[in-house]
């Protein structure tokens, strides 16, 4: 039992230093040289998608000789090169790497002025870089608008070149967010473009899948696509609405049952859009309680939309109003199909519909409303 002991103290000494050697690893590394300038102060900072972080500085060398060590990673991450008069520039290092390069103080932009040895993926950051300062200096010298369209397209060209040709790249992700006075130049929207976000998007997860970048690109594409499919059925609808302008719905009510609004076609239509928790709206439902029980009889439908999360709340508020027309609720809120599809961008908001769907009126409320159901049912 001694002996056994004696073994398992052993192994638990010795246990905190393979967990700190297992930790340990060998930091990416700068070597290079800041050409026409001494004395001058260099910064190098990890980027990630929240912030960035410096990692290490260095005051250039009356040789011009510099040195910035990195962070210890485990896949290829993006940092900026600066300097203390603000000019900067983005590289990328593997882990464990020592990338040496070149730079030249006089040029205006840093990066034009750069040269690395034997890194030929910083190169080709370089020129996405230096290929975005030139669209950049085209617009702020109010370049003819057809030179720069050339000179966009055949810029995007050159990155999709480059992204299909080296596809595990991690140059390729910081391509297609490259953005050029707020504005990307991909656009994921695009269907020519969906094709290089997902060339890239495709390998790069296959050789980093923890990759913080990677995923995030992934992610952007799989909102994108959501986003499309959310169009394609807005835009369904639109095609499917009658001539008279009206699209259709076809919504929950409080027992289940889908209640399609071109059912209701052959009367005057109220579509209304409400909240529980919208005073304004709970108002108008009194208002239409009285049009309803007026009209009704003469051939006036309702068809009101809560935009509530909440069935509880929705139903409650109903029952409070006294909503005894048709009322449908999908509890998607204002994300919900109805709102896209009509545009609704406050509440309470209505459109009046006439007995063939066309739109004859829209956000009457108070006396407006009660004239124009005057006027339909004279």
């Amino acid at each position: 039992m001694k002996k056994l002991f004696i073994r398992l103290a052993s192994v638990l000494a010795i246990l905190p230093a393979l967990v700190a050697c297992s930790s340990e690893g060998t930091p990416s590394v700068v070597e290079g040289t800041l050409v026409g300038s001494d004395n001058v102060k260099i910064y190098l900072e990890q980027n990630s998608l929240s912030s960035s972080q410096i990692t290490d500085s260095a005051v250039v060398k009356p040789n011009g000789s510099f040195r910035l060590q990195g962070a210890i990673q485990t896949e290829p991450t993006f940092y900026s090169l600066r300097l203390s008069d603000g000019r900067a520039m983005t590289v990328l290092l593997d882990s464990a790497q020592t990338l040496r390069l070149s730079l030249d103080a006089s040029a205006p932009l840093l990066v034009r002025g750069a040269r690395f040895e034997n890194s030929p993926r910083n190169e080709n950051l370089q020129k996405i870089q230096v290929g975005a300062s030139d669209i950049l200096a085209g617009l702020k010298n109010g370049g003819a608008p057809d030179s720069l369209r050339r000179v966009i397209a055949n810029y995007k060209e050159d990155i999709r070149r480059q992204i299909l040709s080296d596809p595990q790249s991690m140059v390729g992700y910081y391509a297609v967010f490259q953005t050029v006075m707020g504005s990307r130049v991909f656009d994921v929207m695009n269907r020519d473009d969906q094709k290089v976000f997902s060339a890239a998007a495709t390998s790069l997860r296959i050789a980093y899948p923890r990759s913080e970048q990677v995923n995030h690109l992934c992610d952007y594409i799989l909102q994108a696509r959501a986003q499309a499919r959310a169009i394609a059925r807005r835009d369904s609808l639109l095609q499917s609405a009658t001539t008279s302008n009206s699209p259709d719905l076809n919504l929950p009510n409080r027992d289940g049952q889908q209640v399609a609004l071109s059912s209701l076609h052959g009367k005057n239509v109220i579509l209304s859009f409400w909240a529980s928790d919208s005073r304004a709206s709970r108002q108008m439902n009194a208002q239409l309680r009285k049009l309803y029980k007026k009209y009704h009889d003469k051939g006036l439908e309702i068809y009101s939309v809560s935009f509530d999360t909440s069935r509880v709340l929705w139903e409650e508020a109903s029952d409070q109003d006294g909503i005894t027309w048709h009322n449908v609720c999908d509890l998607a809120g204002a994300m919900g199909i109805a709102s896209r599809v009509y545009n609704v961008t406050q509440i309470p908001a209505n459109y009046i519909l006439s007995t063939d769907g066309t739109l004859i009126g829209k956000d009457l409320f108070g006396t407006r409303l009660d004239e124009k159901m005057s006027e339909l049912f004279k």
